[in-house]
């Protein structure tokens, strides 16, 4: 098989995008488009190259997370032919295909690239070109087609006539090269014109009279999408957002309203899960089979394991949920929380850095903050776990079987024993010992159980 050298152009500033940031910063699907760009040209090339300029640090930080790649720095832009003669070196010492592809066109599909390197293998061409037929091709340049079905001719829309304005098969920008057609390509490109840039479908002109432009349509015009502003973002989203859907519909999984639900890309799902409208599916979050989501629930880095129910409403944040379990409605389960089994986590419920053992309840209206509770707890409605003194946050624990009161303030650091409990309105500010019943303010011994 060939090696292919793929060379990522992100050098733009993007000013359309009207943001501080570069705009192949801005996300997509939950990750950054560069991100899903750089993810593609991992997967299929030997070697990637990126070319940045506009803010260089945050491209190369934001991309060196998503593969491992290397960079050429674009200190001017003056067009894309202009991009890629910065990695001329790495274009240089490559034999095979070089393949281009642009930070701000996020939705080619690997199938497609596959198929245009397969292409471009089988061919006795020198550059093989991505086409797509669009409804609406303003802006894009045309193809146009000799009678043996290759490239006659690329025309720009400015320098189209009527009759080859009307042409629907566009050029989408993404080309495999023959390494040494394209650099002996680059070295005659010129800057004459309007822009005073260099543009790389010039190259064209070149290679055409060394070997044939084959073109190769994509199967839906959506993948060569480029985002150049808001609008172009939202559509794009839209898209990704179908793909993402179908592919969990075709798993087995229930979207009860797919239009009125957002998943991103990173999310996984097990079969036989439902997902209500409204729900907000976000980061590497994992649901477990059989398990019941929303509606109007947003899950970040959460893991949820199955069977669980997660009611109206209810937030979950980098904490895990297991098997059997119930949260909300109105829950907000903050970063660090641990729900063990069949635990139920009722309405208007906070939990922070706390874990909860199995068969535990905290029914409603209670905020647990860096704590531990035990197997078969109760925590009565209106408790505060009161775990930061304005400087410092301790721990509360809660040993197996302890009731608490309604309305019962743990003052932390403490801890209640086993089988212990608390009277409503208590306000405990020293451990309990185990089998036994504290109550008032403050919280003082009762009687054994």
């Amino acid at each position: 098989m060939t090696e292919v050298l793929t060379i990522i152009l992100a050098a733009g500033e993007g000013t359309r995008m009207k943001s501080g940031r570069n705009k192949v910063l801005h996300k997509l699907g939950g990750k950054p488009m560069i991100g899903h760009v750089v993810e593609l040209a991992a997967g299929i090339s030997d070697r990637v190259v990126c070319v940045v300029g506009h803010q260089a640090r945050e491209v190369k930080k934001t991309a060196s997370r998503h593969a491992e790649l290397e960079f050429v720095h674009q200190e001017k832009q003056l067009g894309t032919g202009h991009a890629v003669q910065q990695a001329e070196n790495y274009i240089a010492e490559h034999q095979g295909s070089v393949l281009i592809l642009y930070g701000d066109t996020p939705l080619i599909k690997t199938s497609t690239l596959t198929g245009l390197m397969a292409g471009h293998r089988n061919s006795s061409g020198g550059m093989t070109i991505l086409t797509a037929e669009m409804d609406d091709p303003a802006g894009y340049g045309r193809i146009i087609r000799d009678n043996s079905g290759g490239i006659k001719a690329v025309v720009e829309e400015h320098d189209a006539d009527p009759e080859t304005a009307a042409i629907r098969e566009v050029n989408s920008g993404i080309y495999c090269f023959d390494s040494q057609l394209l650099l002996e390509a680059l070295k005659q490109l010129d800057n004459d014109n309007q822009q005073g840039e260099y543009y790389l479908p010039d190259t064209m002109h070149y290679i055409s009279k060394k070997a044939p432009l084959i073109p190769l349509k994509a199967d839906d015009s959506r993948e060569i999408l480029g985002i150049n502003d808001r609008a172009d973002l939202a559509e794009a989203e839209g898209i990704l957002q179908e793909r993402i859907q179908q592919k969990h519909l075709a798993s087995g999984v229930t979207l009860l309203d797919p239009a009125r639900t957002y998943i991103e890309s990173g999310v996984e799902i097990e079969q036989d899960v439902i997902i209500y409208p409204g729900s907000f599916l976000k980061g590497s979050t994992w649901i477990g089979s059989g398990t019941v989501i929303g509606p109007i629930c947003q899950l970040d880095n959460a893991e949820i394991a199955s069977d669980v129910r997660v009611r109206q409403g209810s937030i979950i944040l980098q904490s895990r949920v297991d098997s059997g379990s119930t949260v909300g409605p109105y829950a907000y389960l903050r970063p660090g929380t641990e729900i063990a089994e069949s635990c139920r986590i009722g309405n208007f419920v906070e939990l922070k850095k706390s874990r909860v053992g199995r068969g535990s309840k905290v029914p409603h209206l209670s905020y647990v903050g860096n704590a531990t509770i035990g197997k078969s707890c109760n925590v009565g409605a209106g408790t505060i776990f009161a775990n930061y003194d304005g400087v410092n946050k301790y721990q509360t624990v809660l040993e197996d079987e302890v009731f608490v009161g309604s309305n019962t303030t743990l003052v932390a650091p403490v801890k209640l024993g086993r089988g212990s409990s608390t009277g409503a309105g208590s306000v405990v500010t020293k451990d309990v010992e185990e089998n036994s019943v504290v109550l008032g303010v403050p919280a003082r011994f009762y009687k054994k159980k």
